[in-house]
């Protein structure tokens, strides 16, 4: 949505109403309530974590949140293992059908690194909250 409307001028009142009218979404989301106070962690921006944070909060994960929240975060990280696996294949097989050594081919090799360290991620952060932080 612009702040201009259909002809190009600057629009802000319409701009404004349409963006009172859609309704919020609310971020999906891990809390965490404990005794000295809370934590919300966004599933979608957070995970998949590193190995060093993912040793720190899967503890915390597993003894203090609900297990919806859990649940949630469980198959989310299934979802992402799977998206990450695809695509490094895919990304594998476009570099397998280019010239050896090439620009293209050298790009989508390091695609397909980036993607294989990403499932690796959700890989690890799925077994340490099956595990609890204990791996």
């Amino acid at each position: 949505m612009s702040r201009r409307n259909g002809e190009g001028y600057y629009d802000p009142t319409a701009y404004a109403g349409i963006k009172l009218a859609e309704p919020k979404q609310e971020k999906e989301s891990v809390k965490l309530v404990y005794k000295n106070g809370r934590m919300e962690l966004y599933i979608h921006e957070f995970f998949p974590c590193t190995a060093a944070v993912a040793r720190r909060v899967f503890p915390l994960i597993r003894r203090y949140a609900k297990e919806e929240d859990k649940e949630r975060l469980r198959q989310f990280l299934k979802i992402k293992a799977q998206e990450h696996s695809g695509k490094e294949a895919a990304f594998a097989e476009k570099a397998a059908s280019l010239p050896e050594r090439s620009e293209g081919w050298h790009f989508y090799r390091a695609k397909a690194r980036e993607e294989r360290m990403r499932y690796n991620q959700a890989v690890k952060n799925l077994a340490l909250l099956e595990s609890g932080g204990k791996k």
